[in-house]
């Protein structure tokens, strides 16, 4: 089989951190004899085309120098398109993928195209279906629905006339958690199959050894806590941060570790010292793909205290709760778009309300106890070795593309 993925973001190089989970998919995928490319935005710096680990890799350019083209890429298209730069490049974007996705489909006779979000590479490959006549697969992953669920302003109901007709129109529809199917369900009218993203279990797994972020950190006999995420409003850090002085009162050796970056840093630095806790947070910056999975096995806990923000935008899934959980590390989530898919409560996880540091801090000083943490992270290990590892999921997708195909 021959597969088009269609997606605004990719690794842009070996190891990058930019939506590694898609170049995950696409691997095992070649690995299972599948011929895959990718079609992604261009950036600065970035080969047009190259083979990485058999995946065939194109990348559009939309503006010209491409110094200029900011679009894609971190922190992501929906922080940047706030932006009226931002919003300028769309038209040069869209026009762009039309025609790479065009060209492709011509030079390389796929059998189907998998579009990674219903907006826009969703609505580009059903706006041009009469032209590739190629079956489509659309997976929904939250951040292009959420914003419009509920709003009824004119971006919005336009926003939905979009995802509706382009749902509506072609061949199969997944998303990565069951209340973002859900959500698509009531926009489309249309059933939805739920395919998560997966988890690498040799990357993530207990037996990482992170003696040298211990040393480089001096993390010594500090609980630590540990999150990571794009640093904008709807990851809630806010709350996790207000959340320490309560731990502290517990815990005076806690170490609050959150990791990434994005627009919201500066304001997170600012409210440690205001509340006094700057020398018991440490902002590690992006962080390697090589040490991502250490910072998850060190950890005493993990948490994501993701909210929805003020467009209605929220976590679709949370794939970091799953690598965490991977690595027997005890997670804490709040109750908020697809985390309660992955969270059962007080099963694998706690579920904690939103924008309510009171009950973070509770859920960990309650998991700081070695023998309910050891519990609680041993059951979450166990749900991803039964449902969410790579090899589960790839085998599902390529189930759901060749149903597709040969329909």
């Amino acid at each position: 089989m021959k597969i088009l993925m269609l997606t605004t973001g990719y690794p842009k190089w070996e190891n990058d951190s930019s939506h590694p989970y898609l170049h995950r998919l696409a691997k095992l995928l070649v690995i299972k004899d599948m011929e895959v490319h990718v079609l992604a935005p261009h950036a600065k710096e970035i080969k047009k085309e190259e083979i990485m680990d058999g995946v065939h890799i194109h990348r559009f350019q939309y503006l010209y120098p491409s110094s200029t083209q900011t679009l894609a890429y971190f922190p992501g298209i929906p922080e940047k398109i706030k932006t009226l730069n931002g919003k300028l490049q769309i038209p040069f974007f869209m026009l762009s993928m039309i025609k790479g996705l065009i060209e492709l489909v011509k030079r390389y006779n796929f059998d189907v195209i998998y579009a990674h979000w219903v907006i826009p590479t969703g609505f580009i490959a059903f706006l041009t279906r009469s032209i590739h006549k190629r079956p489509v697969v659309i997976k929904i992953y939250g951040a292009e629905i959420y914003p419009f669920y509920r709003r009824n302003n004119r971006t919005s109901k336009i926003a939905k006339r979009i995802i509706r007709t382009t749902l509506r129109n072609v061949d199969k529809i997944v998303g990565n958690s069951g209340p973002t199917c859900k959500v698509g369900e009531e926009i489309s009218g249309e059933k939805i199959e739920i395919l998560p993203e997966g988890v690498d279990l040799e990357s993530f797994n207990p037996n990482r050894d992170y003696s040298e972020i211990i040393n480089r950190y001096n993390l010594g006999d500090y609980h630590i806590i540990f999150s990571s995420g794009r640093m904008v409003e709807r990851k809630g850090f806010k709350y996790l941060i207000e959340a320490i002085p309560y731990v502290l009162r517990e815990y005076p050796k806690t170490k609050l570790i959150i990791g990434r970056d994005g627009p919201e840093r500066n304001n997170l630095e600012k409210l440690s010292i205001d509340l006094g806790i700057e020398e018991n947070i440490i902002f590690p910056g992006i962080i390697s793909n090589e040490d991502f999975p250490k910072f998850m096995a060190l950890a005493n806990v993990f948490v994501l205290p993701s909210i929805v923000d003020r467009t209605g935008d929220t976590e679709g899934l949370g794939l970091v709760l799953l690598e965490a959980m991977a690595c027997g590390t005890p997670v804490i989530g709040t109750n908020v778009g697809g985390i309660p898919y992955i969270i059962k409560n007080g099963v694998n996880g706690y579920l904690v309300e939103q924008k309510n540091p009171e009950q973070l801090a509770k859920g960990i000083t309650r998991l700081f106890n070695d023998a309910l943490g050891k519990t609680i992270g041993d059951a979450g290990k166990k749900h991803i070795e039964e449902n969410f590892t790579w090899n589960i999921i790839s085998e599902n997708c390529i189930k759901i593309l060749n149903e597709v195909v040969t329909a």
